[in-house]
């Protein structure tokens, strides 16, 4: 009948496009995984030049003198370490968004935990000569969440906190709870974050297209990491200036 043929063509109609948007999706993930490869192979590509450029230099320059000698070999290294540092946050990111890497889910004090993060940064933060202030505005509520996760999300933003805020600046975190929820706010005085680039800051080896902000060391992976630990929380992560 009619009604029957209408009926098919509007199913055929559906089909279509949920097949359109399958490709679509298709087509997408795998421009994203060509992206993320090519910025993968360029991170990767810096300190294996640099360990390369100084071997070589070292092997040439039998007469070299100890000193620059070991300031060479400090470098080399300095970059294993960072290339070190690129895979395994690239294999633990890679675990993060598979969904392998379950959550140890405890209950704890979210203030212990900041402290936690922020102990190994303190010696750092005090040779900038930086304040760093804590508004806790909480009733020592126990919440459940993994620790060592979010250990790591607050040493990652308390780390570029630290690097980017100039000499006697201010760190600072407010810890409130608005209804249901527990807003965690750290603040640190610097020159900001340019605006188109801020929903960015968070996506896998992002680089400001702006040239005054300079790239910091590092893998490039730590705020796609926070981002991912924080979902898996179930909650959310922004930056604002």
């Amino acid at each position: 009948t009619n009604k029957q043929l209408r009926e098919q063509g509007l199913q055929l109609k559906n089909l279509s496009e949920d097949l359109q948007n399958a490709n679509e999706n298709l087509i997408l993930k795998d421009q994203q995984k060509d992206d993320f490869l090519d910025s993968v192979a360029h991170e990767l590509r810096t300190p294996i030049t640099a360990i390369r450029a100084t071997s070589e230099i070292l092997l040439d320059d039998d007469e070299m003198p100890l000193e620059i000698k070991t300031e060479f070999l400090e470098n080399i290294i300095s970059e294993v370490d960072r290339l070190t540092e690129i895979i395994n946050d690239i294999l633990y990111l890679d675990k993060l968004e598979a969904g392998t890497l379950p959550l140890q889910i405890s209950e704890n004090n979210i203030l212990e935990t900041y402290q936690k993060a922020l102990k190994p940064l303190k010696q750092l933060m005090e040779q900038k000569k930086l304040h760093h202030t804590e508004i806790n505005l909480l009733d020592d509520e126990i919440l459940n969440y993994d620790e060592m996760k979010m250990i790591q999300v607050f040493q990652n933003i308390l780390g570029n906190a630290v690097k980017f805020t100039p000499e006697q600046g201010i760190i600072q975190a407010k810890f409130r709870k608005k209804e249901d929820q527990i807003r965690i706010s750290i603040f640190n005085t610097g020159k900001n974050i340019p605006e188109e680039d801020l929903e960015f800051i968070f996506d896998k080896f992002y680089q400001s297209k702006n040239q005054n902000i300079r790239k910091p060391m590092g893998s490039g992976l730590g705020l796609a990491i926070c981002k991912k630990i924080i979902a898996a929380h179930q909650g959310k992560i922004a930056a604002k200036n």
